[in-house]
């Protein structure tokens, strides 16, 4: 009698597990039938693998939220800012742009990283990677974003999702001389938040005094150069199976420059301002998507930046909470700087008809993390003594190169840039920044 009870007891025990199970899935179930649009809502989306908007967004929840980040971010600040000063130094930071031969492709090498830069058909190039103007803007929106992050964690204010847009804007009355550099910069946060405004636009400000690379372009930086020269034979002959070089590269890059001034090239227009005098706002249109974009992932705090349709990752050392699954702000800052003046030194190379075998531009910039603390007042907070070498092989003597770079100094954007002292404005809306991402099938179209 007792096992007969026994099994008994083991059938219901079965069968209670069977409905408690079927109650769940019935319960985990898309509710169409009660009138859930979302349920059979069409997902357009040729990249995603559901066909309906619920069904993608059910995989969401799945994802740490922002606010888990923040937690570990703010743990890491506390404990890098509890290490003495006398264990903490300076960190030099390097990086170093090619000119890949008969392409003329910038390749950007930071540390184990690696970045194209390149240039549209009007400069001779195949649109294969982003320019440095707008790379170098989009890094500073980057730093902005983490910034930010690094305040609301600090101050214990909760973040749901951020990005951040930047933009270089028309001038108001034209200038006497022509600025060669991005000015007029004006950036968005993009944010969601239960916080209130006076709470965000005090980080906003925070993130201002904060942010290196902000700090860099604001105010007047000093730059130094130097020149690695190597002459070559006048007359070099490439043979097969050696591909043509750099000196066949720079002929069509001087067709492409003498075609760009007889055409009288002139600037793109800018997007529309757009812009109000709250601090904070909501937008009552439909947005827009932004060329120059950056967003923060939630799970890793990785920043996603978006260049028009190219994609780069920006990331921090473990100290910072970070993966090191990209290059930092302050290292592609460098990087692309020496793309900028390898493009400008491959233009007036091209104009002076300057023949070129091989060139290279490497950098080095010094950041220390004891800026700011005691006996370190004086100590900048982001990139300085910034330096670079131009690596140059060529058949022209010496004082025709340091005349070449005494010409690109004169006219590289990005040079100018961070030499000069940058205007830089900012507000805040309250919007999910993915809603100012360029769509990822955007193709780029090549102007007449």
């Amino acid at each position: 009698m007792q096992k007969k009870n026994i099994g008994n007891h083991s059938r219901f025990a079965t069968v209670a597990l069977l409905l408690l199970s079927t109650a769940v899935i019935l319960s985990c179930r898309p509710q169409s039938e009660s009138g859930d649009t979302a349920a059979t809502e069409s997902l357009d989306d040729p990249g995603a693998i559901f066909t309906t908007v619920q069904a993608q967004k059910s995989f969401e929840s799945i994802q740490p939220p922002l606010h888990n980040f923040l937690q570990r971010r703010r743990e890491a600040l506390v404990q890098l800012e509890q290490i003495p000063s006398d264990r903490l130094r300076p960190v030099t930071l390097h990086a170093r742009t090619t000119a890949e031969q008969r392409a003329g492709v910038r390749r950007i090498r930071i540390r184990g990283h690696q970045i194209i830069s390149d240039s549209d058909y009007t400069y001779a190039g195949y649109s294969l990677g982003p320019g440095s103007p707008e790379s170098a803007l989009t890094i500073i929106a980057s730093d902005i974003a983490d910034t930010y992050v690094s305040q609301a964690a600090l101050k214990g204010v909760r973040i749901d999702s951020l990005g951040v847009s930047i933009v270089s804007r028309p001038d108001s009355v034209p200038p006497a001389v022509r600025i060669v550099y991005p000015h007029n910069l004006l950036y968005t946060i993009y944010v969601k938040s239960p916080a209130t405004d006076e709470q965000l636009e005090e980080l906003r400000l925070l993130t201002e005094q904060r942010s290196p690379i902000f700090n860099l372009v604001s105010t007047r930086q000093v730059i130094s150069s130097d020149i690695d020269y190597q002459p070559t034979p006048k007359d070099l002959t490439a043979e097969a199976p050696y591909q043509p070089g750099l000196r066949e590269y720079l002929k069509y890059k001087r067709i492409a420059v003498l075609w760009r001034q007889n055409r009288g090239t002139e600037a793109r227009p800018e997007r529309p301002d757009n812009s109000d005098t709250s601090p904070v706002r909501t937008p009552a249109v439909q947005p827009q998507p932004d060329r120059l974009h950056v967003e923060v992932d939630p799970a890793s705090g990785v920043r996603r930046l978006h260049i028009r349709h190219f994609n780069l990752l920006h990331d921090n050392p473990p100290y910072l909470a970070g993966n090191d699954l990209g290059p930092s702000a302050h290292e592609h800052q460098l990087g692309v700087l020496t793309s900028c003046i390898t493009h400008i030194t491959e233009i007036q190379a091209a104009s002076r008809e300057i023949t070129l075998d091989s060139l290279a531009v490497s950098i080095e910039g010094t950041l220390d993390p004891r800026a700011g603390r005691p006996g370190f007042e004086d100590v900048p907070p982001g990139l300085h003594k910034i330096h670079y070498t131009v690596h140059v092989r060529s058949p022209h003597t010496r004082e025709e190169i340091v005349a070449l770079r005494d010409a690109v100094e004169a006219v590289c954007p990005i040079y100018n840039l961070i030499l000069s002292e940058q205007k830089i404005e900012g507000r805040i809306v309250r919007e999910n920044p993915e809603a100012r991402r360029l769509h990822p099938q955007f193709h780029y179209h090549y102007r007449d």
